[in-house]
């Protein structure tokens, strides 16, 4: 994955030390429930005659399949949930800052603030 969004420069990461367990636990439910509903379905489709080697080796092999796949989309909900009990900040943004607007040219910064007209 990329560090940060190309389009507005959030970063994918917010800094923390365990910053990564909320995406691995979204990551890790969904895989889950995909295995058990996929498990279910299989059952459910071939009663009385299920053919268990074959629906074990199918869901083995979804499990290491499944959370490889799902896991950029898991790091971003993560991302989501978080930007909505932690606003952004200037600080979630690469560069810290550096895509907050400029000033127009023309414009008196603070350098030429106080100072006396040429």
């Amino acid at each position: 994955m990329s560090r940060s969004c190309p389009s507005c420069q959030l970063l994918l990461d917010r800094g923390e030390g365990d910053y990564f367990l909320g995406g691995y636990t979204i990551n890790f439910l969904a895989s889950e429930l995909l295995i058990v509903v996929g498990a279910g379905v299989g059952i459910v489709l071939t009663w009385p005659e299920v053919p268990w080697r074959l629906l074990t080796w199918s869901l083995v092999s979804l499990m290491v399949v499944a959370p490889v796949i799902f896991y950029p989309f898991a790091k971003t909900l993560w991302l989501a949930a978080d930007l909505i009990f932690r606003p952004l900040t200037l600080k979630d943004l690469e560069g810290h800052g550096e895509n907050s607007p400029a000033e127009p040219d023309g414009d008196e910064g603070p350098a030429r603030k106080g100072r006396a007209g040429p």
